[in-house]
C-alpha cells in the first residue's frame, strides 16, 4: 500500500604402563583387520564428523571471523560503492557523483535487530543473491530521497518526471534503481570470488527500517552484514545498501583472501 503524498510517503580440551602399552601395540599389529574393525564398531563411540578447517566457532557455537576478513569486507564495501556509481552513469540522463559516507561491517541477530535500527520509514527494494552464495542486498532510501531517486530514473522516460513520481510508474522506477544499485554493488565482488554474482528480481519494500531488517535477519544463517551509506550529490539523494551473506560459506571463503592482494 502506498502511503502519504507521494508513492513513498511525505517528504518527511597416563594410561597403562609402558610394558602393557607395547604388548597392546604388538597384539594390534598381529590382529586380524576384520577383528579390529569389529571391536571399533562395538566401542560405543559415534563416528566423528568431518572436520572443516575453515570453520572457526566459539564454545557456544558463534562463528569467529579473522580480523583480516573484516578488512576484506570493508574493501568490498568501498568497491561496491564505486560499482554503484559506474552503473548509475549508464542510466541517468546526467553524470552522477556518488559520495561514500560510511562503510561498516557489523553483526546482529533476530533478537537484537530491533534495538539496532530506526523506526523511520524507508522505501526501496530487496534483491536476492542466488550464486555463488545465497544472500540478499537491501537498498533503502529515506522517503524524501526515494521520491527524488524515482524522479532521477524517470528523467529519460517522461517529460514531467516530478509529476510521474506519484504514479505506479514512480514505484517501478525506484525498484529498478534499487536493482541497478544492488547489482552495481556486487559487480566487483566477482574479482574476489573469481565468479560472477547472479541476482534475482527485485521486490519493492516500504516499512520502518527495523521491520525490513528484522525480516532478513530472521531468515539468515549468519548475522554478519555490510552497510554502505552514500549520497548522490546532484539530485541530493541519500541511500543505504545492506549486504547480507546469508550463509557461512561466504564468510569461510572470504577468510582465505589475503588483504594484501586487494587493489586499494
Amino acid at each position: 500500500m502506498i502511503r502519504g503524498d507521494g508513492p513513498f510517503g511525505p517528504d518527511a580440551d597416563p594410561g597403562a604402563d609402558a610394558d602393557d602399552a607395547d604388548a597392546d601395540a604388538a597384539n594390534t599389529d598381529d590382529a586380524d583387520p576384520d577383528d579390529v574393525d569389529s571391536r571399533a564398531a562395538d566401542d560405543g563411540f559415534e563416528p566423528a564428523a568431518p572436520v572443516d578447517p575453515d570453520r572457526r566457532v566459539t564454545d557456544d557455537g558463534r562463528l569467529l571471523i579473522p580480523v583480516e576478513t573484516l578488512a576484506v569486507l570493508n574493501w568490498l564495501g568501498d568497491v561496491g560503492v564505486e560499482g554503484v556509481e559506474a552503473r548509475l552513469d549508464r542510466v541517468s540522463a546526467d553524470d552522477v557523483t556518488v559520495e561514500t559516507e560510511q562503510v561498516k561491517v557489523d553483526y546482529a541477530g533476530a533478537a537484537t535487530v530491533l534495538s539496532r535500527f530506526g523506526a523511520a520509514d524507508r522505501a526501496g527494494a530487496r534483491v536476492p543473491v542466488r550464486s555463488p552464495f545465497a544472500g540478499d542486498v537491501l537498498v533503502l532510501f529515506p522517503v524524501k530521497s526515494a521520491n527524488r531517486a524515482a524522479s532521477l530514473m524517470l528523467e529519460r522516460a517522461v517529460d514531467d518526471a516530478a509529476a510521474a513520481v506519484s504514479t505506479p510508474m514512480g514505484r517501478d522506477a525506484l525498484t529498478e534503481l534499487c536493482n541497478v544499485v544492488a547489482n552495481g554493488f556486487v559487480d566487483e565482488w566477482a574479482t574476489v570470488f573469481d565468479t560472477p554474482f547472479d541476482t534475482g528480481a527485485p521486490t519493492a519494500v516500504q516499512n520502518p527500517e527495523l521491520t525490513l531488517l528484522h525480516r532478513i535477519f530472521s531468515d539468515a544463517d549468519v548475522g554478519l552484514y555490510l552497510t554502505a551509506r552514500f549520497r548522490l550529490v546532484e539530485p541530493d539523494v541519500d541511500a543505504t545498501v545492506f549486504a547480507f551473506p546469508g550463509e557461512e560459506r561466504f564468510v569461510r571463503r572470504l577468510s582465505r583472501v589475503d588483504p594484501a592482494t586487494l587493489d586499494r
